[in-house]
């Protein structure tokens, strides 16, 4: 037998762009565990990049200007991340090798939304933590303290271990879920055109996060004389709202068997 033969009831050429497109909304629509999912991971793109291009902006101008820790914010921001990867990509490929000793796929699929609700608690607690940071609340809430310098890397630090790890374990955990879901399922166009569906789904994923931190950032820009004007409240409390709730979706949706 010919090692190097392809299974002619996989080769087929790669689809083209709409075709790639119609692909994933299928797979939105056909697959319940990969629509609540992935409809948290867009909730949670579009708060987390509001944020961002709110908070962050807002947050070094006040470290720089009153608290002079904008450098100390910076090595945080740059340097935490190497520790986050090593630890939290540890744990989790320990967690996926005892996943996979289950041989049920329903046994797997159960750890696996208890995953994503640490996940998600995570994520809401480091959206919590990065709003403390955003100048008007941290002044209402911290400002009267001598330490508030440190307090406000220590805030940083905090948002970037929980969010940060919480985000790179899921990394493994709803690839696991869509790689049952999809790549093993029933329906065989949709595990023929896996990578595809996940490629579309980064994609989606990325042009969101760059329309929703540019716009960010450009009404920061233009309301940065006076952070408490309604908008940009409103636009920081929705997106912190946005990241508390998002990764609650899947295991909600789990719970509520709208997804088998």
């Amino acid at each position: 037998m010919d090692e190097d033969r392809i299974d002619q009831s996989y080769a087929h050429k790669p689809p083209p762009f709409l075709e790639k497109i119609k692909l994933y909304i299928s797979a939105l629509g056909r697959v319940p565990f990969y629509r609540y999912g992935e409809i948290g991971n867009i909730v949670y793109t579009i708060g987390k990049n509001i944020l961002d291009g709110i908070i962050l902006y807002t947050m070094f101008s006040m470290a720089e200007a009153e608290l002079k820790v904008a450098a100390i914010l910076g090595i945080v921001a740059k340097y935490i991340y190497p520790g986050i990867t090593i630890v939290s990509s540890t744990y989790a490929s320990g967690f996926m090798d005892h996943l996979e000793a289950f041989k049920k796929i329903k046994n797997q699929i159960k750890r696996l939304i208890t995953a994503q609700m640490g996940i998600a608690m995570g994520q809401a607690l480091g959206g919590l933590l990065l709003f403390c940071c955003f100048p008007p609340v941290f002044k209402y809430l911290f400002y009267d303290l001598e330490f508030k310098g440190h307090l406000i890397v220590v805030l940083y630090l905090l948002h970037h271990v929980c969010d940060g790890s919480a985000q790179i374990v899921e990394g493994r955990t709803w690839f696991k879920i869509i790689e049952i879901k999809i790549r093993r399922g029933m329906d065989e166009n949709l595990s023929r055109n896996f990578w595809v569906i996940y490629a579309v789904s980064q994609n989606v994923q990325l042009i969101i996060g760059q329309l929703f931190i540019w716009s960010a950032l450009g009404l920061t820009t233009k309301f940065s004389a006076s952070l408490s004007n309604p908008w940009l409240t409103g636009m920081v409390v929705f997106g912190l709202i946005a990241v508390v709730i998002s990764k609650f979706i899947l295991p909600a949706a789990y719970r509520l068997h709208l997804c088998s």
